[in-house]
């Protein structure tokens, strides 16, 4: 089945590839690390103030500095998590290796991106206001169907969303797509994705279960769930998007 052959090979692409996704994670975590350091020693606020138990501000610590240090780390996580995304994606597209540690840093590319996940936020959220009033219609009285109708709708919009995810790929690599193109270009491979989102919820599980026990491995288990879950697992997840824009876009064949 396609989902099938899509999610397996995005999973072969990160295992077949993992010098380069070393170099190219590696290095961005590194430079978001600094600036979360930067930005607590600019702001002056402790890490105790991040404390569930905690329930005011710190000494000397103001609701102004709390919000820039949010907006600052919003800023660079995004920015990381976007480069590492575009980088992974030009590397596989376009054959473009990275360098060292640091990928190339292209920062058209990484905010074109940035506009693409705005676009696709917006576009749910939008798509979501009609069953969200129905919803609130039903009320508590039929709060089975209600249930049932948001999972339902959600599913919908996430077989949704995947359909029109090709439009990040396509930016990364500087040949943008409209929706509708993308729209198009998926048209009839609904049920195919579906099957691509359980087995990847599926393998989530089952990533899950390793982790619980590598808990029990001194050093070695931290290191491996470390390795996996912040590594691997997202990259996985951008594959995924990478390889539906070869086949629906590019017309490669999976292998």
């Amino acid at each position: 089945m396609l989902g099938w052959q899509i999610f397996v090979h995005s999973v072969r692409m990160v295992f077949g590839n993992l010098k380069q996704v070393l170099q190219i994670t590696v290095g961005p975590a590194l430079i978001a690390t600094g600036l979360i350091v930067a930005l607590f020693m600019v702001t002056g606020i402790p890490l105790e103030a991040f404390d569930e138990s905690a329930d005011s501000l710190p000494d000397g610590i103001s609701a102004a500095s709390v919000t820039f240090f949010l907006f600052g780390l919003f800023a660079v996580i995004a920015a990381v998590v976007f480069w590492i995304a575009v980088s992974w994606h030009r590397f596989i597209l376009l054959e473009e290796y990275p360098g060292g540690i640091f990928p190339a840093f292209r920062f058209d590319r990484i905010l074109a991106y940035f506009g693409r996940i705005l676009l696709l936020g917006i576009l749910m959220m939008i798509a979501w206001i009609p069953v969200g009033v129905v919803i609130a219609v039903l009320g508590e009285t039929l709060l089975p169907l209600s249930i049932i109708l948001t999972l339902a709708y959600g599913v919908f919009l996430i077989v949704c969303f995947y359909r029109l995810s090709i439009i990040l790929p396509a930016a990364a690599i500087g040949e943008p797509i409209t929706l509708g193109e993308a729209w198009n270009s998926t048209t009839g491979v609904a049920g195919s994705i579906l099957v691509l989102l359980v087995v990847a919820f599926l393998f989530q599980l089952l990533v899950q279960l390793v982790f619980s026990v590598l808990v029990f491995i001194p050093v070695l288990g931290i290191l491996l769930t470390v390795f996996l879950g912040t590594l691997i697992l997202p990259m996985i997840s951008v594959s995924i998007f990478t390889t539906m824009y070869g086949v629906f876009i590019e017309k490669r064949q999976l292998s």
